[in-house]
């Protein structure tokens, strides 16, 4: 029998002609075909809306089939990890599904023609261009063939190998597709890597992965090395002299490039505070090899064991560093505070500095912890103790004053606070990982970070006022309806009680969803669920604002060494204040290109802690340790062990004591006859079943919940 149906959509009637597009249907054969009543007169109006839109034409009067579009489609196919995917069209704001069935031959990442088969699906024809060819995969002796195994998460696929190298089971290699045939997709050997499992092979295979170059050639070394002179003393008298103001530098004990120093002078009726950047646009001229490299690149790669740099050492580490007690070419923002530390005016332009010493994020913690000039030597650079002269310990802490006042404000207007814990680790000489540690934002880290906030912001306020000029600008949408609806119902399952319906208070009721877990077990997950709601920030001449900061205008100054977008931005900001015009009409372009270029970077960031994780582990098969439920689905349950935070996988089969079945409007696993129920938070005692290498992968056993 029927049921009555009253939100049919264009979509139900679109899919029906999609699902037979040769065939011509009226009213009456498609509601004889509808699993439910409705009324002709809806019936009517959507086959007139269907034709008026020309998603469908009418043959014969009452008689309609589905529109034979005579221009076909393309799109960039983005695969997904489960197989499926979504094409990307450059015109259309929303992208177009792809089932695992309909996806044809295609990598991720190809030019793809396809056809709809619904409003909101397509499926794929023909591939139009292969964007990628070269993959890093594992080597598999079957028979007398040689087969390898792609490591990407994307493209799961066996390759044949046709051309002859000598080549030993489980060695990593990249190879090369040739052609699509009938039994096996088809490929060469380019490049042995070596053995699976180890750190040089994997981090090698990683960079190889993602396309991420990492070495110089000799021409671009020796360019690096030729623009010392472009540091003189002529240069230095064109510039504002700051070398005799008291000025710092702030960051990781291992950093070996320091792009930013704060200097700070406090006055009778105002304190002068200056961000100083490292001034890589005088040396890096447009359109010389350096430069088209440094953009090739994007970014620099910040890996586990290594740095994979966007600039040679000669730049990054020595000419630019700005290193203590070295005078160095430097792009400031300076801001003057009253009394009441509250800005009243700035000032923007080249300068040279000096900085007086360099701190450790642990040793300037440790200044405003205790307010003192002792760093005991377990926490010095020197490793030694030794006593930090009065004025700089007396610039650390007001800095630190300024900063929070800065922090407070930013967070009223609706910044997002986040403060995820991540994972570190201890490497041997080899470097292995031996140890795990806890990475953390403390005051330090806050400090730096509210000072670069407020140059990028100020310098992007300066843009918008150049209405004539492209710019760049870091932007960041408001977050997907879907996925906030998704996370609304996630954390209610836990107990908490946030609605983000309304536009107006989505800010406030994620920094108090934040607050009020601050110190629960489920913390990092929900973390992690939150930063997945938002949308990515990326770069863009088109200034929508920055959701997450709540800003208005906001841009990137402050890491021109590692981030080649902050070089157009030195550069057009030059241009702003010397009155001239930079030729910027592919800028919109340089902006999706190097946003794409830090999403592969991020990635391979990610796939080296990942690896390490499994490299960790892999010396703790059957340990015990107590963890927290991290992500439930239907094979299984993750789990975040506490000590450590790496995350494992427990498979439905390896939780004892009866059968378990994924509820998923609850969001649990629940025992078919105990009905004991394991739900996200909750602290469970698990074992080290195994791991594997090759799908970067730990394998754990639930011994009890606690």
């Amino acid at each position: 029998m029927k049921k009555g149906n009253s939100k049919i959509t264009k979509n139900h009637i679109f899919s029906f002609f999609a699902s037979s597009p040769k065939r011509k249907f009226n009213y009456r054969q498609i509601l004889s075909k509808l699993p439910y009543e409705i009324d002709k007169n809806q019936i009517k109006e959507i086959l007139f809306l269907l034709e008026k839109t020309k998603k469908i034409e009418q043959v014969n009067p009452g008689s309609y089939k589905l529109l034979k579009k005579t221009k076909s489609l393309e799109g960039i196919l983005d695969k997904t990890n489960k197989g499926s995917g979504y094409i990307i069209q450059e015109k259309t704001e929303k992208d177009i599904y792809v089932s695992e069935k309909n996806i044809l031959n295609s990598f991720d990442g190809d030019l793809v023609e396809f056809e709809m088969i619904t409003n909101r699906e397509a499926k794929i024809t023909a591939i139009k261009e292969r964007r990628k060819k070269r993959f890093v995969g594992i080597v598999r002796r079957e028979k007398k063939k040689i087969i390898v195994y792609t490591t990407g998460k994307k493209d799961k696929v066996e390759f044949l190998i046709i051309n002859n190298k000598k080549v030993k089971d489980d060695e990593i290699v990249v190879v090369e597709f040739k052609r699509w045939s009938k039994e096996y997709p088809e490929a060469e050997i380019v490049k042995v890597i070596g053995k699976q499992g180890e750190v040089e092979n994997e981090i090698h295979a990683i960079l190889e992965e993602y396309s991420l170059p990492y070495q110089f050639s000799n021409k671009h070394k020796e360019d690096a090395k030729n623009l010392q002179n472009l540091q003189s003393k002529e240069e230095f008298k064109k510039r504002k002299d700051l070398r005799n103001i008291t000025t710092i530098t702030i960051d990781p004990e291992d950093a070996k490039d320091f792009d930013d120093a704060i200097s700070i002078e406090n006055k009778e009726n105002q304190v002068e505070i200056g961000v100083h950047i490292a001034d890589v646009s005088h040396f890096l001229k447009k359109g010389t090899d350096l430069d088209k490299e440094a953009y090739a690149r994007g970014t620099s790669v910040y890996l586990v064991d290594r740095v994979v740099p966007m600039l040679p050492e000669s730049l990054s580490n020595n000419l630019c560093s700005l290193r203590p007690n070295e005078e160095k070419l430097t792009f400031s923002i300076i801001f003057y505070f009253n009394k009441k530390k509250e800005i009243v005016k700035y000032w923007a332009g080249k300068t040279v500095i000096k900085s007086n010493h360099r701190f450790s994020y642990k040793e300037a913690q440790y200044i405003i912890e205790n307010n003192t000039n002792i760093i005991p030597k377990e926490i010095s650079l020197t490793s030694e103790q030794y006593n930090v002269e009065n004025n700089l310990k007396n610039c650390i802490v007001l800095l630190d004053k300024i900063s929070k006042k800065l922090r407070k404000e930013r967070i009223s207007k609706g910044s997002i606070l986040f403060n995820k814990k991540e994972v570190g680790f201890v490497l041997n000489k080899d470097k292995e990982p031996v140890e795990t540690k806890i990475k953390e934002s403390k005051d330090s880290n806050n400090l730096v970070e509210e000072y670069m906030l407020l140059a990028n912001k100020k310098v992007a306020e300066i843009f918008e006022k150049q209405k004539k000029q492209k710019n760049i600008y870091r932007v960041h949408d408001l977050p997907d309806d879907d996925k906030l609806i998704a996370l609304e119902r996630i954390i209610k399952k836990l107990g908490y009680r946030y609605s983000f319906e309304n536009r107006k208070t989505i800010h406030k009721n994620i920094n108090n969803l934040l607050l009020e877990i601050n110190q629960t077990p489920e913390k990092n997950f929900i973390d992690t669920l939150v930063i997945r709601s938002m949308s990515k920030a990326k770069y863009s001449t088109q200034n929508i604002g920055h959701f997450g900061l709540s800003f208005q205008k906001y841009t990137h100054f402050t890491s021109p060494i590692r981030r080649y977008p902050d070089v157009i931005v030195h550069r057009n900001l030059q241009g702003i204040l010397q009155n001239k015009t930079p030729n910027n009409n592919d800028l919109e372009d340089r902006c999706f290109y190097l946003s794409e270029r830090e999403r592969l970077a991020t990635k391979a960031e990610r796939s080296s802690i990942k690896f390490m994780q499994v490299k960790y582990i892999s010396s703790k098969i059957n340990k015990q340790y107590t963890g927290t439920i991290s992500g439930i689905m239907e094979r299984g349950l993750f789990v975040e062990i506490n000590k450590n935070k790496c995350e494992g996988f427990i498979k439905v089969k390896n939780i004892p004591n009866d059968f378990f079945v994924f509820k998923e409007k609850e969001y649990l696993m629940q025992g078919r006859h105990t009905k004991e129920e394991y739900r996200l938070g909750d602290e469970v005692l698990i074992k080290i079943k195994g791991v594997d290498e090759q799908k970067k992968r730990i394998d754990l056993l639930l011994v009890e919940k606690l």
